[in-house]
């Protein structure tokens, strides 16, 4: 709740005040079940898993309260899993005239969200619907350093969201009004409505207080005298085509009220809450994982308990008689270094059946827990004991795991695009003056892109650079690059055979190595560059060459001479032939 984001207009056209706090109380009234569930699977999720009453009956029995909390395990390996699946949004243009504006509206979509800590409002947005089966964020206008406002984006708690209870849909599509409901210290909510300073002070001195079930686990009422604290409800609802909200205080004063300030690319007033929901159940309430997972939690703490108290127990049997004291027996029997004195020819033996039922509660123990860590995201999503398997194999283990996460990965992403298309939105409504947006790549090289920028063109006449209003592109979801695909059943065949000696080119185990596409690109682009020469390497070559070429011509000029000298001989033996033959 941000009064700042959106000024009251000065318009009394919305719906009265006694029809809005009888939508509020519809929503509370009507959502009861729903309320008591989200606080349950909170406490669950948290590790408060028993009653008052539960743990006052162990404690008679002298049974050990033991919490084996597999809910909280489970669910951040959800969210864990859904954060490494994360993927960027990138916008693509409608229009071949607005190609080079998408990747500018790439640039400023992503520098708003990290502006907002994006990466940190997505897990807990994630974790929150996991638990309470709602996740919800709200977009504001905050004042900004550049003349426009910032954009900025904020989580919402799920115990303070309300909407209509008569909504169906996982994106909240179909529901006519939503908001939040918080408690404000006088001096903020005079701060946050300087024009109301005197009403609310006569809320605090003279207001009654009005019980709800809806509100936060801590409180219920709509005034807190001691504290001087208000219940402040933010309503946006539907009037017509418009989205409209207002602040008020129970059924007793309006703060403000006006029109969204937030129009989508046709025109059209968006909400300024965006939520979704896990699951939706056949009564229309929304619910998380923990409803499934109860029951598992349950039986797992429960067996652990009665399987520690067994071990701990030991039951006698003996014939009337057969001791002075039971009381006294049963203390020694308990102790390691007990003492038991039994009156002759009476039996006292020890109840052999304890150890059947500790290992029954093992055997049911063991399967509470198999189908809780079977849910969801199994051992091969997150990585574990699939080191030697092929890319093919792990990508079936882990679709098969991830497939129970199907409608909540969908619903989780559905609400991410809308939240990008908000944002966009936003940005080009309020973005109208010129300012400069910080873009930072791979190697922390900060760039810095120029919006709404004045110019002269070659005419000498103003023109607009880069101006984000004139933009018509389309928000979606990149694709992932860590998908496992075929190319890793290639990878590593080759990567054996490599190992056995075979002759693969490095760039060719590079193009399908696991790796990111600009890391691929530096690595190959490093192996292709031509070489420089290394000059001692040159040096030691010539050497080697000229000594090469040295004995090269001492062999040839002695084969030279060699064949001279036998030629030489050959003449002359020949000459000594005829001679002889001429005296002959």
């Amino acid at each position: 709740m941000a009064y700042a984001t959106a000024k009251s207009t000065g318009e009394d056209d919305g719906l009265a005040l006694g029809k809005l706090w009888r939508q509020w109380t519809d929503f509370a009234d009507s959502k009861v079940a729903e309320i008591e569930e989200q606080r349950q699977s909170r406490r669950y999720y948290h590790g408060d898993q028993y009653t008052k009453d539960e743990i006052g009956e162990y404690r008679r029995r002298g049974q050990p309260v033991i919490t084996s909390n597999r809910v909280q395990r489970k669910l951040d390996a959800v969210v864990g899993l859904i954060e490494r699946m994360r993927q960027d949004p990138k916008a693509y243009p409608r229009t071949p005239q607005h190609e080079q504006g998408a990747d500018l509206a790439t640039a400023t979509l992503r520098y708003t969200l990290d502006a907002s800590r994006w990466d940190e409002i997505t897990p807990m947005v994630a974790l929150n619907a996991a638990i309470n089966g709602i996740g919800v964020i709200e977009l504001s206008l905050e004042e900004g350093d550049e003349g426009d406002p910032e954009i900025g984006l904020a989580l919402v708690e799920p115990d303070t969201f309300f909407y209509d209870p008569r909504s169906f849909r996982h994106d909240f599509s179909d529901a006519r009004y939503m908001g939040v409901g918080k408690w404000v210290d006088l001096e903020e909510a005079q701060d946050m409505f300087p024009d109301q300073r005197e009403e609310l002070e006569n809320l605090i001195s003279n207001a009654g207080s009005l019980e709800s079930h809806q509100q936060q686990d801590r409180e219920r009422r709509w005034i807190n005298i001691q504290r001087r604290q208000v219940f402040i409800i933010e309503h946006w609802y539907r009037k017509g085509q418009e989205w409209r909200w207002c602040f008020y205080v129970g059924r007793w004063q309006k703060l403000a009220e006006g029109r969204s300030f937030i129009q989508d690319e046709k025109g059209r007033d968006i909400c300024r809450f965006l939520a979704f929901s896990a699951n939706v159940d056949h009564d229309g309430d929304r619910y998380g994982f923990v409803r499934n997972m109860r029951p598992q939690q349950d039986e797992i703490n429960a067996r652990r308990s009665k399987g520690l108290h067994l071990l701990n127990s030991r039951r006698i049997i003996m014939e009337k008689g057969a001791v002075d004291n039971v009381e006294r027996t049963r203390t020694e029997w308990a102790r390691a270094d007990g003492v038991i004195e039994r009156n002759p020819g009476r039996e006292l033996t020890a109840d052999q059946t304890a150890v059947s039922d500790f290992n029954g509660q093992l055997a049911f123990l063991a399967e509470a827990k198999s189908e809780i860590e079977n849910f969801g995201p199994n051992p091969a999503v997150m990585g574990e004991g699939v080191e030697n398997s092929s890319g093919r194999a792990i990508s079936l283990l882990q679709q098969a795991g991830i497939a129970e996460l199907g409608p909540f990965i969908l619903a989780y992403r559905n609400w991410k695009l809308r939240v990008y298309r908000g944002v966009w939105n936003a940005v080009q409504q309020h973005w109208t003056s010129e300012r400069w947006i910080r873009v930072t790549d791979d190697e922390d090289l900060a760039q810095f892109i120029q919006l709404n920028g004045l110019e002269i063109d070659e005419y000498g006449r103003p023109t607009l650079v880069n101006a984000i209003g004139s933009l018509d592109v389309d928000i979606i979801i990149d694709e992932g690059p860590d998908t496992v695909s075929l190319m890793m059943d290639t990878y590593q065949m080759l990567t054996q055979l490599a190992s056995g000696g075979a002759a693969i080119p490095p760039d060719i185990l590079i193009e399908l190595a696991p790796l990111q596409s600009d890391v691929k690109k530096r690595i190959l682009d490093r192996l292709r560059a031509p070489q420089e020469p290394d000059p001692v390497a040159i040096a030691g070559a010539e050497a080697q060459i000229g000594k090469i070429a040295s004995e090269t011509e001492l062999n040839q000029a002695r084969a030279m001479k060699e064949a001279t000298t036998a030629d030489a001989q050959a003449v002359q033996n020949a000459m000594s032939r005829a001679m002889t033959g001429v005296m002959v």
